[in-house]
């Protein structure tokens, strides 16, 4: 998870995809930062379910959240998996993650996105490369 004071957030305040989407922060039990997304009419594909690059783009947001929290530059993703585990087309979904393995050119994050009944939507990890 990800202390809402060691985050770095401004970045994400600016960036005009993450507004787009509708993405938004919010903090959980005092001390953790997580990803919200109400779903809309326009994050649904042709089958009225959530799109898939709406998963995977809130997976990859979360973890990057992840690692600005704790480096002092930005990340740039070298890999990123998806997995689809349950579909959805309403309500809002919450994405958090988990540094997994924190090194000076490289680190790993894995993440999830839960429905309002905790219900998991999808589960990702990633690769970033730490820009220095």
């Amino acid at each position: 998870m990800v202390a809402v004071n060691d985050a770095k957030m401004d970045w994400f305040e600016k960036n005009s995809f993450i507004k787009h989407l509708g993405f938004e922060t919010i903090e959980r039990e005092g001390k953790d930062i997580v990803v919200k997304l109400s779903i809309e009419a326009k994050h649904l594909n042709i089958q009225q379910n959530l799109h898939g690059g709406v998963h995977a783009a809130m997976l990859d947001t979360i973890q990057t959240v992840a690692l600005r929290s704790v480096y002092e530059t930005g990340v740039t993703a070298i890999n990123q998996n998806v997995h689809y585990l349950a579909g959805t087309n309403s309500g809002v979904i919450y994405a958090t993650a988990k540094i997994i393995q924190q090194g000076y050119k490289i680190a790993a994050v894995e993440s999830e996105i839960l429905d309002e009944d905790d219900r998991l939507i999808a589960k990702g990890s990633g690769v970033y490369k730490i820009n220095r």
